[in-house]
């Protein structure tokens, strides 16, 4: 009796511990990628100050803040932002899972982005 109610739960376990150690490995390697581009970009703009203090280089500080500000807005508010209305549409997101992945039940869908979604936010906030 114990034995056939495991098995009624092996598919169930295999999608819950698959979605949460791939979005606990994507959270880690995402934590990673924003730390080497915040480390360039940090010592590009040391480079130029240092530039700058060694009169090699005249930098418009005031231009170079008018010009990224848009972008860096723009940035912002896309991360933001919940995506209501736009993309694909929340109707359009089940069937390509299920014409790309046809051996994935859609049934399976909410354990594996729920635990893949729960990893993803341990592995941005592992220390």
């Amino acid at each position: 009796m114990l034995a056939e109610n495991a098995t009624n739960f092996m598919p169930l376990l295999t999608t819950v511990g698959f979605g949460g150690i791939a979005g606990f490995l994507v959270g880690i390697a995402i934590r990673y990628i924003i730390k080497i581009i915040a480390v360039i970009a940090g010592l590009f703009l040391a480079a130029l100050m240092y530039l700058q203090s060694q009169a090699i280089l005249n930098v418009n500080w005031g231009k170079l803040q008018t010009m990224s500000q848009p972008i860096l807005s723009t940035l912002t508010n896309n991360l933001n932002s919940t995506g209501v209305g736009t993309g694909m549409g929340h109707s359009a997101i089940p069937n390509v899972i299920h014409s790309s992945l046809p051996f994935l039940p859609v049934d399976m869908g909410f354990p594996l982005v729920g635990s893949a979604g729960l990893g993803f936010i341990l592995g941005l906030t592992r220390r």
